[in-house]
């Protein structure tokens, strides 16, 4: 038999406070299975996948009619070809391997960050010393005050660039025809498929991230 869990299990196992918790699932309550055992709630297993969807998305600053959107889109369900199912709940999480593959995706994304982190370090580098910057100034940036504001900076930039490509890319996929976004899954049922909608806003952000990073920085010129 199945363990179902409570609020304070669930902010256990995900590792998000009890309180957020609580509040993504109020907020977020049609995507949950849960029944009601004595005085509280109990939440299916599949619960914790879908609150660290809802962090994960959260941290990327999705606002909460898009991340609806997007979890309805993931957890949706249909009928046939042509027939939309107008119910929308959870996907059946059996696999032991999703919270381990959500940990992984994690690790792997800050794996990421850190390297993007140092590309464009090198980057701006490279545009300041190609705008004939004064070896001085250069030099500044390598003293560990100034050498830290500098990261940050970077990092605050990159995270607002990739956050507007992302928003830009999501709303373009939504706009897909329903057949380019939807894979089979079983007999009767088709999901979103998450790779290729992945793929398809990692190419858009490729595209356009250093256009919009000069844009930043006030490096284009009419």
């Amino acid at each position: 038999m199945e363990e179902w869990f409570s609020v304070s299990q669930l902010s256990k196992r995900t590792e998000i406070p009890e309180t957020t918790t609580r509040r993504y699932l109020n907020n977020f309550e049609e995507h949950f299975r849960w029944e009601q055992r004595g005085r509280g709630k109990k939440y299916h297993p599949e619960t914790i996948e879908i609150l660290q969807r809802i962090a994960y998305l959260y941290g990327k600053d999705y606002e909460t009619t898009e991340i609806k959107s997007i979890l309805s889109n993931e957890y949706a369900f249909t009928v046939d070809d042509n027939q939309e199912d107008t119910m929308s709940r959870p996907r059946n999480l059996d696999s032991p391997m999703n919270f381990e593959e959500f940990r992984q995706q994690q690790n792997e994304f800050n794996k990421q960050l850190l390297k993007q982190l140092q590309e464009q370090l090198d980057y701006i580098r490279n545009i300041l010393e190609n705008q004939n910057v004064k070896s001085e100034e250069i030099k500044q940036l390598d003293q560990p005050k100034e050498k830290r504001i500098d990261r940050f900076n970077q990092i605050m930039i990159e995270r607002k660039v990739n956050r507007i490509l992302e928003k830009e890319a999501m709303a373009l996929w939504q706009r897909q025809p329903m057949e380019q976004r939807k894979k089979r899954v079983g007999l009767f049922r088709k999901a979103e498929d998450i790779d290729k909608r992945d793929q398809f806003i990692k190419e858009y952000v490729d595209e356009r991230f250093e256009t919009y990073l000069k844009r930043e920085f006030e490096l284009e010129h009419d």
